[in-house]
């Protein structure tokens, strides 16, 4: 009996060997590979923490369960999904310091965990909740708004549109926006995390710090988060960290590293479904799905789909299964024209032609950029408010933005996000006054020969942007 009890106690110290593991190195999205040969290996951690780009993190999470789980009925039996903004913390703790029913490893994964947000990421998720806006995924602006609102402790029935700058400064950790409207009326459920949020990380932090069961793990789940968070630091030592972040801004590098990105999820697609993308493919891709990464994954099955038994996947089957809507290519339009990018510009004005757009539209749709252009354009030039070239955004928000807005009242061209007005007066900078004047005569003039002349229309078209952006 006393051996009994003396090897009870070896095997239960044993199984919180977890608290003494060294400290580990953070993984990026290059070499996640190292990690999952790790695991293959048979070399586990208490904790594992993803974040960054959504569909990644989503994707590398279920890497790291089936290595850990590798049998499909035990990963069925001991796997348990946890919703983030769901989640009751205390419980989750409560089972991950409690042994499995079925025996084995048990994983507890939590998706769009709340854990590590703070005031420092107010902004992006109030930015992530903006552009689902702007794409008209309510579902999903409203999942962004409930992640805010607990930031700052609201109740569900609170109402984002009524706070004062005061008080979004001080729930949320920056100012204002201008537009805040829309918010009126979004449901803010699930709330609970905000007032407690310090408490849970704390609970957490004392869990993982006074060990593990050997064979239990927690996998945490994030979008954004804030590193300089206690907890952070803890799973930093106790476990594993996953950064898979990608760079969203418009910038050269940025784009790069969301092309990289595209390419690998193409490429990868493509190779688990036996086919290979022929010349050109992935460009076509890429040009008509953007930075979206689901999106992409969709498009190469449905086209793997439509190639059945042939093994290259060709542009021709591109054209035929992947299309690219007016809204998006016709936003991409204006973006390529106000950038000055002429190849870009040909580009999408030639894609917009073969899908049968009809080409007054596009006349429109440029007379309406170019006027905007120039409003802006002529504000740059009024000595009062002055404009910066190069000023910051939070500098031009909070600045420049509110003296123009209040000089010139409620203009068409000055409504919308304070960053996509800011966007646009970097791209006026690219343009002088007497260029935009220009470019409406000879818009003017195009749209004469195409409703008058038997020339044909692209070439008409190409005449116009070659005229005003070489």
């Amino acid at each position: 009996m006393a051996n009994f009890i003396y090897m009870s106690f070896i095997t239960f110290f044993h199984d919180l060997e977890y608290k003494f593991q060294p400290k580990k190195m953070k993984y990026t999205r290059h070499d996640l590979p190292t990690l999952l040969a790790e695991l293959d290996k048979g070399s586990t951690h208490p904790v594992y923490l993803i974040f960054g780009e959504r569909y990644l993190c989503a994707q590398a999470a279920q890497e790291v369960i089936c290595r850990l789980l590798p049998d499909e009925t035990s990963r069925q039996q001991n796997m348990r999904a946890v919703d983030g903004d769901q989640e009751d913390v205390s419980q989750t703790m409560n089972e991950l310091r409690t042994f499995s029913l079925f025996g084995g490893r048990q994983v507890i994964r939590v998706l769009d965990s709340r854990l590590f947000h703070s005031k420092t990421v107010g902004k992006p998720i109030w930015e992530k909740a903006v552009k689902a806006h702007s794409k008209d995924d309510q579902e999903k602006a409203s999942r962004y708004l409930a992640q805010l609102a607990g930031l700052g402790g609201l109740e569900a029935d609170d109402d984002l549109s009524e706070l004062s700058s005061g008080q979004w400064q001080k729930l949320f950790g920056f100012a204002k926006p201008q537009d805040v409207a829309w918010t009126k009326g979004v449901s803010l459920l699930p709330t609970g995390e905000g007032r407690a949020g310090a408490d849970h990380a704390a609970l957490v932090e004392a869990t993982l710090e006074k060990g593990l069961p050997k064979k239990n793990h927690l996998v945490l789940v994030a979008e954004t988060v804030d590193k300089r968070k206690k907890l952070f630091k803890t799973i930093d030592e106790l476990g594993v960290i996953v950064d898979l972040s990608v760079d969203t801004g418009a910038a050269t590098a940025a784009r790069k590293d969301q092309d990289a990105v595209i390419r690998d999820l193409l490429n990868q697609t493509f190779s688990e479904m036996g086919k290979k993308p022929g010349p050109k493919v992935l460009e076509m891709i890429l040009e008509r799905i953007g930075f979206h990464p689901v999106a992409a994954v969709r498009e190469a099955e449905k086209l793997c789909l439509y190639c059945a038994d042939a093994p290259t996947v060709t542009c021709d089957d591109v054209n035929a299964v992947t299309g690219q809507t007016r809204e998006e290519a016709l936003f991409e339009l204006n973006d390529a024209f106000a950038s000055r990018d002429l190849s870009r510009t040909l580009y999408l004005q030639s894609r917009l032609l073969q899908a049968g757009l009809h080409p007054l539209v596009l006349i429109s749709t440029l007379r309406n950029l170019i006027r905007k252009l120039l409003f802006l354009r002529a504000l740059q030039d009024k000595s009062a408010p002055s404009y910066r070239s190069g000023q910051a955004y939070n500098v031009f928000q909070n600045g420049y933005l509110v003296a123009v807005k209040e000089a010139m009242g409620d203009n068409e061209f000055l409504k919308g996000h304070p960053f996509v007005i800011y966007k646009g007066f970097q791209q006026a900078e690219a343009f002088s006054r007497h260029e935009l004047i220009d470019s409406l005569s000879a818009l003017l003039l195009a749209e004469f020969k195409l409703k008058g002349s038997g020339i044909r229309e692209s070439l008409i078209l190409e005449n116009f942007f070659f005229s005003v952006l070489v």
